[in-house]
Parts: C-alpha cells; sequence; structure tokens
C-alpha cells in the first residue's frame, strides 16, 4: 500500500511539473525594429522586421513621457503610451511604457493587463 500513495504522489507531480514550467518562448533575435510593411522585412514576431542594416537610433527612441498631458475628461486621467507603435525597437522585447497624469480627485477606472507585468 505505502508502494501504491508513492507512486500515485509521483504521477501526480509528474502531471503538474509542466504546467510549473510554462512560460512564454525566448526571443528569436536580439532585437527586431517593427516594420508595419512585408515588403521592408521578414516576419517574425508581432510585426515585419527591419534590416538591422538599417535600424537607426530613433527606432530605439521616444520623447514625450517626460511631458504632463490634459486631464481634462471625465475621469481627470490621461495615459501616455511608449510601445512598439512609437517605439520600434521594443519589438519582440515584450516591454511597453505607460506614463499615466492624474488630476485632483481623478479616477483610475478598474481595468487589468492580461499577461503583463507591471513595475
Amino acid at each position: 500500500m505505502k508502494n501504491l500513495s508513492f507512486l500515485a504522489s509521483l504521477s501526480l507531480f509528474a502531471l503538474t511539473f509542466p504546467f510549473a514550467i510554462a512560460s512564454d518562448p525566448s526571443p528569436v533575435q536580439d532585437f527586431c525594429v517593427g516594420v508595419n510593411t512585408p515588403a521592408d522585412g521578414v516576419f517574425v514576431n508581432g510585426k515585419f522586421c527591419k534590416d538591422p542594416t538599417l535600424a537607426t537610433a530613433d527606432d530605439f527612441f521616444y520623447t514625450g513621457l517626460n511631458e504632463r498631458k490634459d486631464t481634462n475628461n471625465m475621469y481627470g486621467v490621461n495615459v501616455t503610451f511608449a510601445n512598439v507603435d512609437n517605439v520600434p525597437g521594443l519589438n519582440t522585447l515584450g516591454i511597453s511604457f505607460a506614463r499615466a497624469d492624474v488630476a485632483v480627485n481623478g479616477q483610475v477606472p478598474p481595468h487589468y493587463h492580461p499577461r503583463a507585468s507591471e513595475i
């Protein structure tokens, strides 16, 4: 009986172990500057990749997170995003930034971010 319970415990552990090590796949490239047109690159993950020899510093740079935006709306909140749409160098890295400006008595509506981390 002791061996049977050990075998059952071992089987249960073996079935649950893959869930414990599940994760997103590793990026295929070190960087992949995203472009919207297939003529400009190769499709890898999310967007087409620009030819690495044509990448510039502007592909990895964004201005605007340091500026306060207008919060004159129903919630008194304005969110400025920096993601792959305005920083193409973030493609395949799984990184986005956001700046939230909240007015006095402003409210952030309840929301969630599936498959995302917040820092």
